[in-house]
């Protein structure tokens, strides 16, 4: 029998080809495998994902819905000073927007005297006094109206309709004007 004729197996395949192939590695399968299963995971975990967040966002505006419909403000969230008596406070004077009890007013610049550096000065009156002290804080602006820095003054009291004038000193001498920013009457 010729050599071609042994290479042919009894099922009719050629054996000679058959050493040349190289066998297949079962890590090769397996690792096949495994990334099949994380793609199939991590489609499912993002269609989860996205479910999820629908899910959430219709709750959270039906939530913000029905707090807009129970929610009415009160008295305490708002400064409603249409109802203050503002009878008590001098000519020239502002009542404090915060409370109706403190008003105050920019001193005419003539009326004090700055160090080496700038500096503004108002004057502060109580309809009922401020036993527990008077705390006011202004914001430093530059020429842009920026904040660029903060000034505060305090008393450790205040007696009812006393007049109290403070000034307010920019040591850093940064600033181009002052602006009100705090009055608290304890």
């Amino acid at each position: 029998m010729s050599e071609e004729q042994n290479s042919i197996n009894a099922f009719g395949a050629n054996t000679a080809g058959q050493d040349q192939m190289a066998p297949v590695d079962k890590r090769i399968k397996q690792s096949r495998d495994i990334a099949k299963w994380f793609f199939v995971i991590s489609i499912v975990l993002m269609v989860i994902s996205i479910a999820a967040t629908l899910v959430s966002t219709s709750s959270s505006s039906m939530a913000q819905s029905e707090l807009e419909s129970t929610y009415e403000p009160d008295s305490s969230d708002t400064y409603d000073d249409s109802s203050w008596d503002t009878s008590w406070v001098p000519y020239d004077f502002n009542v404090w927007s915060a409370d109706s009890n403190i008003a105050w007013k920019w001193t005419p610049s003539g009326d004090y005297e700055c160090d080496d550096y700038s500096c503004v000065s108002a004057q502060f009156i109580s309809r009922d006094g401020c036993p527990n002290g008077l705390y006011a804080a202004i914001n430093w602006l530059d020429e842009y109206d920026s904040v660029v820095s903060y000034g505060n003054e305090s008393l450790p009291s205040l007696l009812p309709m006393q007049t109290a004038q403070l000034k307010f000193d920019d040591f850093q001498d940064i600033s181009d004007s002052g602006q009100m920013a705090e009055i608290n009457c304890g």
